[in-house]
C-alpha cells in the first residue's frame, strides 16, 4: 500500500483525536529514531500505525485474539483494552501487508512492554506516552531525557509512571510490564 492509501486506512479505523495522536507518535518516534540511530522510516510507520485496533471493542478484540491465536492470559481477558496492541499488529500484518517483525514486534507491545524490546520497540513505547500533545505531570521530564539520549532512564521513568496509573486505578498489571522494567533497570544498573 502506498503511504497515501495507509493514511486513508487508519483514518477509517480512527477518530480524529486517536489519529492526531498517532501522526503526533509518528513524528516524535522518527525525532527519536534520529538521535537513537534506528531506522527512521520504521519509525514513523509504527508510530503512525501502533493505535490502529484501539477504538474495537472488547469483544472485537477478543474475537480477532482467538482467530489470530493471540495469547490471552487471565490479565488479557480481564482486561481486553490490552490486546490492542499484539491486534494492532496483525491488522497491519493482514490488512497493510506490513511484514517487517521489527516494526509488528514494536506495535504488539508498545503498551506493555517486553523483556526483549528492539530499540525500535522502545522507541515506540516512548513516543506513544510522551509524544507533544500528551499532558499529565512529568511528561515533559520523560521528552527531556528521550531527546537528551538516556534512552534507558527515559523508558523506566516512563514505565514507572504508567505502572503507578495501573495501580492507582486498581488494575491488573500485566507480566510484561514487570519484565520489561526490570530488564531497563538491569541495564542502567550494569550498562
Amino acid at each position: 500500500m502506498t503511504k497515501a492509501e495507509i493514511t486513508e486506512w487508519l483514518k477509517e479505523k480512527t477518530n480524529p483525536s486517536l489519529y492526531r495522536h498517532s501522526t503526533a507518535t509518528r513524528e516524535f518516534a522518527a525525532e527519536l529514531a534520529d538521535i537513537y540511530h534506528v531506522d527512521r522510516q520504521k519509525a514513523m510507520l509504527a508510530g503512525l500505525l501502533h493505535d490502529c485496533a484501539k477504538r474495537m471493542s472488547h469483544a472485537e478484540l477478543l474475537a480477532h485474539a482467538r482467530r489470530w491465536r493471540i495469547q490471552l492470559d487471565q490479565i488479557r481477558l480481564a482486561q481486553p483494552g490490552l490486546l490492542h496492541a499484539p491486534v494492532g499488529a496483525k491488522l497491519a500484518h493482514t490488512e497493510l501487508g506490513i511484514t517487517d517483525g521489527e516494526i509488528l514486534d514494536a506495535i504488539a507491545v508498545h503498551n506493555t512492554g517486553s523483556e526483549n524490546m528492539s530499540r525500535l520497540g522502545k522507541i515506540l513505547y516512548l513516543a506513544d506516552a510522551s509524544e507533544p500533545n500528551r499532558d499529565y505531570p512529568g511528561v515533559q521530564h520523560i521528552r527531556e531525557l528521550a531527546l537528551g539520549g538516556d534512552l534507558n532512564r527515559a523508558l523506566l521513568t516512563t514505565m514507572d509512571m504508567k505502572i503507578r496509573h495501573v495501580l492507582d486505578r486498581e488494575l491488573m498489571l500485566h507480566p510484561m510490564s514487570v519484565e520489561a522494567r526490570n530488564e531497563v533497570l538491569k541495564r542502567i544498573i550494569s550498562p
